[in-house]
């Protein structure tokens, strides 16, 4: 299966993810495992053009198993090939397509804003499926509970809001069984 090289090592996300306290610096949180996991994305690349005539090209990523859009630096990324993921595709490539077109459309507006010029998108492309690898650090919290944080292997970003919840969605479908009812 097609996927992407990590180009941050264990250690160096280990070190990204060890939380430090917000008053006492010398306080760290490390976390107890490190895990590097593979997540589904249907990769495009997209033709923008300015007022002026000006021709862009970016590449983008839909996740396909929430349809979250995002932009992603091509030349970084090495392909290789893995045996399998344990995470499967949820969405098809033509309901990723409609994601695409749909957020790409907002994505050009911010930058239109931004830059005050206006993009208008040309076309994309076809698409193709892929494994990304993100690494997740898993620490407990002073409760006793677990908790995690991800880290892009690739470009060594630590995730946020939506790459949270595609983590909790990808592994509450594959690790969480749900328990059955002995009545």
């Amino acid at each position: 299966m097609k996927s992407y090289k990590p180009r941050i090592t264990e250690a160096r996300a280990r070190e990204s993810l060890t939380m430090r306290g917000r008053f006492f610096r010398s306080r760290k949180t490390v976390p107890h495992r490190m895990e590097l996991i593979y997540l589904p994305y249907y990769f495009f690349s997209i033709r923008v053009k300015n007022k002026k005539g000006q021709e862009r090209e970016f590449y983008a990523a839909v996740d396909a198993i929430l349809g979250n859009f995002s932009l992603v630096e091509k030349e970084v990324m090495d392909p290789e090939e893995i045996e399998g993921s344990e995470f499967e595709p949820v969405l098809s490539l033509e309901e990723a397509r409609e994601k695409l077109a749909q957020d790409a459309r907002w994505f050009l507006v911010s930058k239109s804003m931004q830059r005050r010029e206006n993009y208008i998108l040309l076309s994309h492309g076809q698409g193709e499926l892929a494994f990304y690898p993100f690494w997740l650090g898993y620490y407990k919290n002073r409760g006793g509970a677990w908790e995690f944080l991800g880290l892009d292997a690739v470009s060594g970003v630590i995730q946020g809001g939506h790459g949270r919840r595609l983590f909790i969605h990808a592994l509450a479908s594959t690790r969480v069984k749900p328990q059955e009812n002995s009545d």
